[in-house]
């Protein structure tokens, strides 16, 4: 006898990858559909292959949509679902919407990957948005989530374009604290910065925290860089 061999969740996910590179959004949907049909839950990895597709297509209605009802079937959408919207919110430049989506994912429990720290440092800094930049700090270093490293550039390249060197010079000591050395280039400009407002203490204070790293770097977290470039010309 013939054995039938029936798609997995992997296979379908697959496809609709597949559907969604071929422009084919609502297809990749109805797959959803086909897949209980044959007794094949979809997952939270299903349900981000379709979202995927619809962000793709900037139809973010729909997005939303199949993320409230991932939700209301128990599965709660993790850091690439979100991931996926600030993409596209990085892309227009729609800092409300980023940072409303931001509060929603925190107040669910859900922590930012690295890549969305990125999109959401690199949008602040465009819109000169120091307090939203201060604040997505603030959460990394009390919960631990993202790269110091790297969100760190963007956010002393903000602090330093804003004239903020306290606010600097606290998140300076904040990552010197956890561990982790600031880019020598970083530390270039807030030095350059402070020795224009002959803040010479403070210019003594951050070399002595610099001198404890030695010569060594460390470098950046493994990260696809293509993934954090803007723009970005594919999800």
């Amino acid at each position: 006898m013939r054995r039938v061999y029936l798609p997995d969740v992997i296979t379908y996910t697959s496809i609709i990858g597949g559907l969604g590179l071929v422009g084919q959004p609502d297809k990749a949907r109805d797959m959803l559909k086909e897949m209980k049909e044959h007794g094949c839950y979809p997952d939270v990895a299903a349900y981000n292959a379709v979202i995927r597709n619809y962000c793709i297509a900037k139809r973010l209605d729909d997005a939303y949509s199949l993320m409230a009802e991932m939700a209301s079937k128990g599965m709660s959408p993790n850091a690439t679902s979100y991931n996926l919207f600030f993409r596209v919110f990085s892309w227009s430049n729609d800092l409300r919407n980023s940072w409303d989506f931001y509060g929603r994912m925190m107040d669910a429990g859900c922590l930012p990957n690295t890549q969305s720290c990125m999109f959401l440092i690199k949008l602040f800094k465009r819109n000169e948005k120091v307090e939203m930049a201060l604040q997505l700090w603030n959460d990394m270093v009390e919960k631990g989530f993202g790269s110091y490293i790297l969100v760190s550039d963007v956010l002393f390249d903000l602090l330093c374009d804003m004239g903020k060197l306290v606010e600097a010079e606290k998140c300076f000591l904040q990552m010197v604290e956890k561990g982790h050395k600031p880019s020598n280039v970083s530390f270039r400009r807030i030095k350059v910065l402070m020795e224009l407002a002959k803040k010479h203490d403070a210019i003594q204070n951050l070399s002595e925290k610099m001198a404890i790293f030695g010569s060594s770097i460390r470098a950046p977290e493994s990260m696809d860089e293509k993934e954090c470039s803007d723009p970005v010309p594919s999800l």
